[in-house]
């Protein structure tokens, strides 16, 4: 490589051309934007993608633009070859490279250090290169004054950043292939113009090539390492995986031989498949519809991808609709895990949409069902619906007598709000809401959680009725393998109103606790502690 430098000395960068000048910053701009994208999405997908996690990705991130303007003038044209030679060398083998050594790391017992490892990743592999360029090329965008030639090249720059932006959105993050591709020319283009090579150089054009010849192959065995360190699975298949506008939506099949169906993971995070999550299905989206009886009845399940509820509500009297803010993840679920099944309804509507817009919106007949089916509140928009406004927009929606279901992300315990940790007690803290938007709240507790029924009226009939409308539909076909036995037991009124006493309901954008709760989910990533 050495033998296609110049063999003159660089020239000071006050006589680099303008036009180079925009070129080079142009360039990095749009490699920023795209490498801040992807780092967004697949860095943070890596430890579970939540707000926590986002913060310290996003730190990395700009940690590392800070670090290449401090050192952008002390660097020879040698050392800029050496760091750009190291940036093109790393971005060649991410993501897969990122997947396979966090996989390593929880394998080894090292999973402690996964998190210290993608912040390190994002601090000085990704964006030093491409922040060089500003500082060094101020004297090139002459100006009256340094401050309007940096107001010029940042500009550039911005401009850049621009058309990086609309290349995010014109090629969509399920081609994320085509995306770190483009990525990876742009990475050469601004090596080759950058150092003045020989035109031999842009030889290395071929890379990026054979980078996207090999990406499928890639991405599954990245994935495949990733999944085998991170969960223990010894032969992981990956049925589909792929990035929606929202999150890396993963099907995986953990022993390919057993025939069992595939899991079911957002971001890493596990959401279908395992008969503590089946259930968790069972107690929000089912049951509280099966034991309001065969009377035909209008109901919402919001969130709901997996369409679990779809299969069994679907073809009870009267409407469903199922409202999921991802369409990836319906489209892969239905195509992968319900329709192989067989015999999936198709008397149900999905509505592409975010549960608080629709409901906010909705305009239309009443529901007597609506079941909150949705993660644990790691991020700020799920936390808005846990919250105190959002039980109250969802019980105008309901119609008298009509039931609002979710669930308590664990057990229901009882504890003094003057504790320490009390502050992020998200069980204590969704009941204190819906006890202050329903007259009445009873508590169901399974195998694996608890689960709030609430309305404006008595849920004693609902409670009597949910047994043997339980036993019914485990007697039906499949239903014991795919859901267990689970016990039945319910907390009474009093029980809860003394829980609730003294915690506040969760608020619009309660950032504190979205952070304690990310912060768990952290700490716990790396344990592949779900029954399955």
């Amino acid at each position: 490589m050495s033998a296609y430098l110049p063999t003159e000395p660089q020239p000071h960068p006050d006589r680099v051309s303008w036009g180079r000048a925009a070129l080079l910053l142009g360039l990095a701009g749009a490699n920023l934007t795209v490498i801040q994208f992807v780092a967004m999405r697949e860095f943070a997908s890596l430890l579970g993608s939540n707000e926590l996690v986002v913060l310290l990705v996003a730190c990395g991130y700009f940690l590392g633009l800070s670090a290449g303007y401090l050192v952008s003038d002390r660097l020879s044209a040698r050392m800029l070859l050496a760091l750009g030679g190291t940036t093109l060398a790393l971005h060649l083998s991410l993501p897969f490279s990122a997947r396979w050594a966090v996989g390593w790391l929880v394998q080894q017992g090292a999973g402690p250090w996964a998190p210290p490892f993608v912040f390190a990743l994002a601090f000085l592999g990704l964006t030093p290169f491409y922040a060089v360029f500003l500082p060094r090329l101020i004297p090139a965008l002459t100006g009256p004054d340094p401050a309007v030639s940096l107001a010029r090249g940042y500009a550039l720059e911005l401009a850049g950043a621009g058309a990086g932006l609309l290349l995010v959105l014109v090629i969509s993050p399920a081609r994320m292939s085509w995306l770190l591709t483009l990525h990876l020319a742009g990475l050469v283009a601004l090596l080759v113009v950058a150092l003045r090579a020989h035109y031999r150089w842009w030889a290395l054009l071929a890379l990026p090539v054979a980078y996207l010849i090999s990406w499928d192959r890639l991405d599954r065995a990245g994935l495949a390492a990733y999944y085998r360190g991170v969960r223990g699975y010894e032969a992981p298949r990956i049925v589909a995986s792929e990035f929606s506008p929202y999150q890396r939506v993963d099907l995986v099949q953990r022993d390919p031989g057993s025939g069992r169906e595939p899991y079911l993971f957002l971001n890493g995070n596990l959401f279908y498949g395992t008969r503590s999550l089946n259930q968790h299905n069972l107690f929000v989206s089912l049951l509280p519809r099966l034991a309001r009886g065969g009377a035909p009845l209008n109901t919402l399940v919001v969130a709901g991808g997996s369409l679990d509820c779809a299969r069994y509500l679907a073809p009870l009297p009267g409407r469903l609709r199922v409202v999921e803010m991802d369409p990836t993840v319906v489209r892969l679920t239905r195509q992968f895990i319900q329709e192989p099944r067989g015999g999936f309804p198709g008397n149900w509507e999905l509505v592409v949409d975010d549960g608080k817009h629709f409901l906010g919106a909705w305009t239309g007949e009443l529901f007597d069902v609506i079941a909150v089916d949705i993660p644990v509140p790691s991020h700020v928009q799920t936390a808005a619906l846990h919250s105190r406004r959002f039980f109250t927009l969802a019980r105008s929606r309901l119609r008298p007598g009509g039931v609002f279901s979710i669930a308590l992300a664990g057990r229901l315990e009882e504890r003094s709000p003057t504790e320490a940790a009390a502050a992020g007690r998200l069980q204590n803290r969704v009941l204190a809401g819906l006890l202050a938007t329903f007259p009445h709240v009873v508590v169901v507790r399974s195998s694996h959680g608890d689960f709030a029924w609430a309305s404006d009226a008595s849920l004693e009939a609902l409670q009597a009725a949910a047994r043997p409308a339980l036993r019914e539909f485990l007697a039906g076909a499949g239903a014991a393998g795919n859901f267990g036995q689970p016990k039945l037991e319910y907390l009474d009124e009093a029980r809860l109103r003394k829980r609730a006493e003294g915690f506040a309901p969760i608020g619009d954008a309660d950032l504190q606790l979205v952070l304690r709760l990310s912060w768990r989910k952290l700490k716990s990533r790396f344990r592949a502690d779900e029954e399955e």
